[in-house]
């Protein structure tokens, strides 16, 4: 119930970029990013084992958002902070997804008056700088916000070099004292150039040991997206109980066609197949939003919501793309030199979702005794695919989805929570090894169950605690790889976190996930074992974040990273990669330069050189960042 008013009552975010710190806002361990800094066990596009992004469960200011794709995240420029909801934290959604909810808390312009730089230095010849203001233009009614970002060689691990600009502007216009309206807009134009052969996808004859950074590229290949985000959302209060809630938010892709070197059935030397993927210009787009209306009410000591809610999107996806033969052996050091390749392309394929879902839902509160949350939807979803030399196919789905949650205040310090959910998500697109390389596959019934406790250790320490199970139906290559339907996959998992103030010097971010991802195949999808441990979710990972503040040493503020990940199946059960253990260490500054607050902060990574390979279930493998450092500045002006 708190977490539900906070995120309807659209008060300004944090001006200043030099108090920035997701250590000092992390309410959980389970992912936040605020700024340029994420820390946590989770993020947008991984939670449980699943991608929240990829799910569709976003959020903007509470409010429903589709996200065109995985890598359309809105810039900074208009994001102050994302953050990821699960256990007991997604009971503050009434309609929540067994995925989990990832919620962007946009940078709201208030009533004073801030201009802020940035600029920084990292190891591959990372350069960046960023310029943000807020102004108030008319006291009390309309203020103003905005900004400007670039970026050098931030993806050091793809291209050879790459160039990123962002820019966002952002109002917020009160003109009555009871309604908000925040409209927004973002763009990010992201280039690459010398493509290298990062996307190695492994063989059956043991795992490469390589850096993506070392790769070689090839000097014509290149990769560009321009990401556009837009979009208002407004609140209104009136007769004291009643709350009306809408946004509507546009986001948008587009590419003048991509270039990417691929080296297929890696082996343990490091050796396998060239092959070149080209992808046609595309363009997609989805309009979504959400209208909510909500009445509180008192009954003796129960505090009550009651909530009407409508949510939609209709978006069009386009795919497509040509992949050459195999050019010849290669390895991840050398690749053979070839021309480039011309395709001539047939249309793209492309997929329209036109979907609406109702719902009601009712929260209850008892203080000091428990809260209670019903909510049921039903959803009417409908897609259709024009591809090309093929007939317009359409399929529609319309299930009753209904969550119930409910917590119980034990004692003063410990909570008791649980909760079901069945959602409606969506599963993905196909990898770009697939012979329906990007199409986007249709939305799928899932459920989920969890529960666990909330301990308050110290005032300012709190641990949650917590099991879950998920279950989906699962998308993979066939046996012709053929992307689609080939059996069903289910999670289970224990979740901790331990967050908060040890002392008032010693802060703690501190969270550990142990899951156990099972599939079980349908009968003659894939060659082998029908029950087998699911490729792509991590069965072990430990975060922690420590940060200290001197007594000495005003201003000083030391930070030290431990990540721990464990043994994983890269191919299921002749290749398992060794778990491995990550350090990092960094240092802030907060100063005045000019009068002004300012923030110096230096960030190290993988202080031990350590090495590791992350496998997705198409058998793409990422690898692990060597040893890096990065500079940066910030100044409120």
């Amino acid at each position: 119930m708190v977490l539900v008013l906070l995120l309807l009552t659209g008060r300004p975010a944090h001006a200043q970029r030099s108090a920035e710190d997701a250590v000092a806002e992390a309410l959980d361990a389970f992912g936040i990013s605020v700024g340029r800094e994420t820390i946590g066990l989770y993020t947008a596009t991984s939670a449980r084992g699943f991608s929240p992004v990829q799910a569709d469960n976003l959020r903007i200011d509470g409010l429903y958002f589709d996200q065109v794709s995985s890598s359309a995240t809105p810039p900074v420029r208009i994001i102050r902070s994302e953050a990821v909801h699960v256990g007991i934290a997604a009971q503050g959604y009434l309609f929540p997804a067994p995925t989990g909810v990832v919620d962007y808390h946009l940078r709201t312009p208030g009533d004073a008056g801030v201009l802020s730089a940035l600029i920084g230095n990292a190891t591959y010849g990372e350069d960046y700088g960023e310029f943000d203001f807020q102004a108030p233009v008319v006291h009390d009614a309309l203020s103003m916000g905005g900004g400007v970002g670039y970026t050098r060689n931030n993806a050091y691990d793809f291209a050879r070099q790459s160039v990123e600009w962002t820019g966002g502007w952002i109002a917020r216009w009160r003109p009555t004292g009871s309604l908000v309206i925040t409209p927004f807009w973002g763009l990010t134009n992201h280039k690459e150039y010398g493509e290298k052969t990062g996307d190695a996808f492994i063989g059956s004859d043991g795992y490469p040991r390589y850096r993506q950074v070392s790769t070689q590229s090839e000097p014509w290949a290149y990769w560009t997206a321009i990401y556009d985000t837009f979009g208002a959302a407004a609140r209104w209060s009136f007769s004291n109980d009643w709350l009306l809630a809408a946004g509507v938010f546009r986001s948008l892709v587009y590419s003048q066609g991509n270039t990417l070197p691929l080296l297929l059935d890696v082996n343990a030397a490091g050796q396998g197949e060239f092959a070149v993927l080209q992808q046609p210009p595309n363009s997609s787009g989805s309009t979504s939003g959400e209208v909510r209306l909500s009445r509180s009410f008192l009954a003796g000591p129960l505090h009550n919501t009651l909530y009407l809610r409508l949510t939609g999107r209709d978006s069009s996806i386009e795919s497509g793309g040509l992949q050459t033969p195999d050019l010849g052996p290669a390895s991840v050091s050398a690749i053979p030199p070839v021309v480039r390749p011309v395709f001539q392309f047939p249309p793209n394929t492309d997929v329209h979702v036109h979907q609406l879902t109702p719902g009601i839902a009712y929260a209850g509160l008892w203080p000091d005794v428990g809260q209670l949350t019903l909510s049921a939807q039903k959803v009417s979803y409908h897609r259709t695919v024009m591809a090309p030399d093929t007939a317009v196919s359409s399929d529609s789905s319309s299930p009753g989805l209904f969550n119930v949650a409910a917590a119980a205040f034990l004692t003063r310090p410990l909570v008791a929570y649980g909760s079901y959910t069945r959602g409606f998500e969506e599963i993905g697109i196909a990898p770009l090894i697939a012979v329906n390389r990007y199409l986007p596959v249709p939305a799928q019934e899932t459920s989920q169950v969890d529960g666990g406790i909330r301990y308050q250790l110290l005032p300012k320490l709190q641990l949650v605690a917590g099991v879950f199970e998920i279950d989906k139906p699962y998308f993979n290559l066939d046996l012709n790889d053929v992307f689609r339907l080939v059996g069903k996959t289910s999670n289970r998992g224990a979740e901790f976190s331990v967050t908060g103030d040890v002392t008032d010097r010693l802060n703690v971010v501190l969270g550990w996930v142990q899951i156990d991802p099972r599939v079980q195949y349908q009968r003659g999808a894939v060659a082998g074992p029908a029950n087998v441990v699911a490729i792509g979710p991590i069965p072990g990972y430990m975060s922690s974040y420590l940060q200290y503040h001197p007594a000495g040493l005003p201003g000083v503020i030391l930070g030290a990273t431990i990540q721990t990940t464990s043994s994983r199946y890269a191919v299921y059960p002749n290749i398992n990669l060794p778990a491995v253990t990550t350090l990092g260490f960094d240092v802030h500054y907060k100063t005045k330069m000019f009068g002004n607050n300012a923030t110096f902060w230096f960030e190290s990574y993988n202080l031990t050189d350590a090495y590791a390979l992350t496998p997705s279930a198409s058998g793409q493998l990422t690898s692990l960042d060597a040893r890096r450092y990065e500079l940066s500045l910030v100044v409120d002006l």
